[in-house]
């Protein structure tokens, strides 16, 4: 079914629903009116149609109790002022037929939809006193009527109605506006969720193009210069720089899919590629050899115990500090060290320092309190498992990363 079909298939509100605030007014004009003509000059069709000519004084009590329904919806309050103490007169002097009892229900029934819950019990308790006085006064003056109370009960009953309706359209628009609480909360749940998934792309496109890149740049370096004089070692350099840049480029190419509509299931998972690990640090340990970076890797611990997100983590956050050393001291010696115990990872990586100053820049950036999107972002990591990062200038010269993730291997591979 088509969208035009559905709408057309769709339930049409109530007619009260469907009628504007200018026909509304149309028909309450209409029905004063009317009413006015029926109590003002007696109209009666029953045996025979009959009219009857009113005194001045009747003839304007009669009046003051219909015309003002006709704009009961613009001053409900003023109205039933009017209406009621029209109809209490004419209860007085033993004229107040069933039609009045129609004006004065329609305007209670206004004052009960529209007013604050005080006034309209006011309003509902100032009529029925009204109304027992004009009775009280009838009785007096020996003028009696067919049903004594049907003013009082008409005024009661309409009153309640309005009042139900009022508190229904109440309890409707709180639902309503619920559901819009809950739509507007949900909004905001997706929107931080997309947030945070954004901030992870991001770290990993980081990850990723800036370790590659600082490898790549190295590599073309060292290429170019030795490029005539040592051919050997150009074409290990470009050797170096196409495998890393191929490395890049399937890491690339993971992202990339996960962000694929779901439109393309196979292609997705076609092109999805096992996340790298501490399984892998010899790898790393190897790419950033050959961008001109001694490093020495000592891992502890059963690697295959971690949780795959925890092994990613970990993995990201030596591969950055590894990258710092590559980019902001080449030649530095760098040791990382990696124990998995049974409280959590513990993560260390060092460097001796450019030779020269025995300082990398990024110790120099973080004596004056600058802080890299790399370290930022190592810290972001750890505190997803609750772990922290610390990073710092050394006393003999050089940098150290350290950082502990609280994931214990066995209560892992419980939850697993």
């Amino acid at each position: 079914m088509s969208g035009s079909d559905r709408l057309a298939a769709a339930p049409r509100p109530p007619l009260a629903y469907r009628i504007t605030p200018r026909q509304w007014l149309a028909v309450d004009v209409a029905a004063a009116a009317a009413a006015m003509l029926v109590i003002t000059f007696g109209l009666r069709v029953v045996h025979g149609p009959r009219l009857v000519l009113p005194t001045a004084g009747v003839a304007a009590i009669t009046v003051a109790a219909t015309l003002p329904v006709a704009v009961r919806r613009l001053w409900p309050l003023p109205v039933l002022a009017v209406v009621t103490v029209a109809v209490a007169a004419l209860t007085a002097v033993g004229r107040a037929p069933l039609t009045s009892d129609l004006m004065l229900g329609m305007a209670v029934y206004m004052a009960a939809l529209r007013l604050p819950r005080t006034a309209a019990v006011v309003s509902l308790v100032a009529t029925e006193a009204a109304i027992v006085a004009g009775l009280l006064t009838a009785a007096a003056t020996a003028r009696t009527q067919d049903v004594m109370l049907h003013s009082m009960l008409a005024a009661a009953a309409m009153w309640f109605v309005g009042y139900g309706v009022r508190e229904r359209r109440r309890y409707r628009a709180g639902l309503a506006e619920q559901a819009a609480q809950r739509q507007r909360a949900e909004a905001e749940h997706a929107r931080h969720a997309l947030q945070e998934e954004r901030l992870r792309i991001a770290r990993e496109l980081h990850d990723v193009l800036a370790h590659t890149l600082s490898v790549v740049t190295v590599q073309a370096g060292v290429g170019r210069r030795v490029g005539t004089a040592r051919p050997a070692e150009a074409t290990r350099a470009l050797r170096t720089v196409e495998e890393a840049s191929r490395g890049a480029l399937d890491e690339l190419r993971r992202l990339l899919c996960l962000l694929r509509s779901d439109d393309e299931p196979g292609d997705a998972v076609a092109g999805l590629a096992p996340a790298p690990g501490l399984g892998d640090l010899g790898s790393l340990a190897a790419m950033v050899r050959d961008a001109g970076t001694p490093v020495l890797v000592d891992l502890t611990g059963d690697v295959t115990a971690l949780p795959p997100v925890a092994s990613l983590t970990a993995y990201r956050i030596v591969q950055e500090a590894l990258t710092n050393v590559v980019r902001h001291a080449p030649g530095a010696e760098a040791a990382v060290r990696v124990g998995i115990g049974p409280t959590g990872v513990q993560i260390e990586v060092t460097d001796t320092g450019r030779a020269s100053t025995g300082r990398t820049p990024q110790a120099a950036g973080l004596a004056v309190g600058g802080k890299g999107h790399g370290i930022v972002g190592m810290r972001e990591r750890a505190a997803i498992f609750g772990g922290t990062v610390d990073a710092g200038t050394l006393r003999r010269g050089g940098f150290r990363v350290a950082a502990f993730l609280p994931v214990a291997p066995a209560a892992a591979g419980r939850v697993a």
